[in-house]
């Protein structure tokens, strides 16, 4: 995924906006590299939704976020 920082920083005021929040389930590295590893593009919004709103509530939750954070790092390309 390209995108600039300023449709970034849009996206992020858009997807912090949805009245539903993750609901405390987070996918597992399986999950992830079944579905969003074939598709990533498809599954980057829902996958920012889930790292702008999830609030972790064990250290498992917390190790699923980090596990999506690293491969939106990875997915994702900021453009000037």
């Amino acid at each position: 995924m390209q995108i600039t920082y300023e449709d970034f920083d849009r996206l992020q005021e858009q997807l912090e906006a949805i009245p539903n929040q993750v609901p405390g389930w987070l996918p597992s590295e399986n999950d992830l590299n079944i579905y969003a590893g074939k598709e990533p593009n498809r599954y980057m919004e829902f996958l920012l939704w889930i790292t702008f709103t999830a609030v972790p509530k064990t250290e498992d939750d917390e190790n699923r976020l980090r596990m999506i954070n690293r491969f939106l790092y990875e997915k994702i390309v900021f453009l000037d």
